[in-house]
């Protein structure tokens, strides 16, 4: 396989559609870098794009690998297989982002709890905070990460509803919520007081919770949109 000569076809078919690498590179959601690559015969694409890339540019998958137009269609039998093929390579990826969002889940929910322990047992209530920002800014970070690259729910397998959302705000913001007002108590603060305070971070992270889990379905399902509309 001549994978100069496949890159140099690619430039061509791109350049026959009047695109830009960076166009190009929006169409097929990658980076303008990974389609200079595949145009200099530094990488190829993976199955499922390069079928992609054949329905975009009508021309047949067999064309794209022997780098030239050839008169006859490609084999149907041949066309299925390398579908099927694309098809077990997604299930591969979907398996391994699956394995990757259950271990960074777990380190979540251990640093949470973590993070709870040590509120009860010091009392130190800005280092907590300090360490609760960091800690949802690096969540959001990594959740922003996976619903932009459009894998976020099939790689969590977490299917994103008003009703479950405000479920997972309302349990996490409790937790956090009861052991501020058990360590504002331990500080000597008056319960009705620390109670209080306590509801109010409640209702306020809440609602901050519920917003991002909200935005991220939104930003996933206009990403899982944009892709059923492209071909």
């Amino acid at each position: 396989m001549d994978t100069k000569k496949i890159g140099g076809f690619l430039k061509t078919l791109r350049r026959e559609m009047g695109l830009t690498q960076e166009q190009l590179a929006e169409i097929l959601l990658v980076s303008g870098r990974t389609v200079s690559r595949w145009e200099t015969g530094t990488n190829m694409p993976d199955l499922s794009i390069l079928i992609q890339m054949a329905e975009f540019y009508a021309v047949d998958v067999k064309e794209i690998l022997d780098g030239e137009r050839k008169s006859e269609n490609m084999d149907k039998e041949w066309k299925e297989t390398l579908s099927k093929v694309a098809d077990y390579n997604k299930l591969e990826r979907e398996k391994a982002n699956q394995a990757g969002n259950a271990v960074f889940g777990l380190t979540f929910v251990v640093c949470a709890a973590m993070i709870v322990i040590q509120l009860l047992m010091t009392g130190d209530v800005a280092v907590i905070a300090g360490e609760t920002v960091v800690l949802l800014v690096g969540g959001v970070a990594y959740i922003g990460v996976m619903t932009y690259n459009g894998i976020w729910e099939s790689g969590s397998g977490f299917k994103s509803a008003p009703f479950t959302d405000v479920l997972i705000a309302v349990v996490c913001a409790g937790a956090f919520a009861i052991a501020l007002a058990i360590c504002y108590i331990r500080l000597g603060a008056a319960t009705s007081k620390a109670v209080h305070s306590a509801l109010i971070f409640f209702a306020g992270i809440t609602i901050v919770n519920f917003g991002v889990l909200r935005i991220l379905a939104y930003f996933s399902y206009k990403r899982k949109d944009k892709n059923r509309n492209l071909y």
